[in-house]
């Protein structure tokens, strides 16, 4: 069975994890069609990885942090703890086989300036935020990337430019500002490189959905089992620095 949509036995609906109906089909999974159209939306988006063979396994990290002089925005967030330390962050993804940072426009000047050499700047087009502006509208945001293994042209075309607009996703559980939607996650697996075998950390887990995609992407979970299945990294995710790579400064 497709281990992206197997059933989930403990009555709880694989989407948002609230109990299923006693009235409910014996085989239902959601507790809800709301639920049910919602879980299939999200893992077609995300898709599958094709498998690939005889390939050694990748330590892959994904970060998307509260932007430079964003921090406020979150804090109402259980786990919020002031402005992050991008170079101490960075410094934390330099030691992965590959891995993705999400920033915003007006900081990427700031947040390269403390790269290492070799890494790359994707764009990912969402689409004009709807308000009044007396400066252009941003309608992008830059990912900085590290690929974790060649992309094989067997496989298709991988751009580095995604166009895919954005709206809330009032059905996704946890959901936090900045939730990126199915294909963004699917789209920077894609630049990693990604295969089934390898593992994902998620950095700033925040709504989880990183989680869901990696687990759709990989077949290793099912979707909406209530865990994020990507790793993630202990401590608090907004702290200033991550405390299990640099004990002694963390916050």
């Amino acid at each position: 069975m497709d281990a992206s949509h197997a059933a989930d036995t403990s009555g709880r609906c694989a989407w948002c994890r609230g109990p299923i109906p006693a009235a409910a089909r014996r085989d239902s999974v959601c507790c809800s069609k709301r639920c049910r159209q919602a879980r299939h939306r999200f893992g077609r988006a995300t898709g599958r990885a094709l498998a690939a063979a005889a390939v050694v396994p990748l330590r892959l990290a994904y970060a998307d942090p509260p932007y430079p002089g964003n921090a406020h925005l979150y804090r109402a967030h259980p786990d919020y703890a002031g402005e992050v330390d991008h170079a101490a962050l960075i410094a934390r993804l330099a030691t992965y086989d590959g891995w993705a940072l999400s920033t915003s426009a007006t900081a990427l000047a700031a947040v390269l300036a403390m790269c290492p050499p070799g890494i790359r700047v994707a764009a990912w087009h969402r689409g004009e935020r709807g308000a009044p502006s007396w400066q252009p509208v941003s309608a992008w945001e830059p990912v900085i990337y590290v690929p974790g293994r060649p992309v094989d042209p067997a496989d298709g075309l991988r751009p580095d430019s995604l166009v895919h607009g954005v709206s809330a996703m009032t059905t996704l559980p946890g959901r936090v500002t900045g939730t990126k939607p199915p294909a963004f996650c699917r789209w920077i697996f894609d630049l990693l490189g990604a295969a089934p075998g390898d593992s994902l950390d998620d950095l700033f887990p925040g709504s989880g959905a990183v989680g869901r995609a990696w687990a759709a992407y990989t077949g290793n979970a099912s979707l909406g089992d209530g865990h994020d299945t990507s790793r993630r990294a202990r401590g608090d995710p907004s702290a200033e620095v991550l405390s299990d790579a640099f004990p002694a400064e963390a916050s």
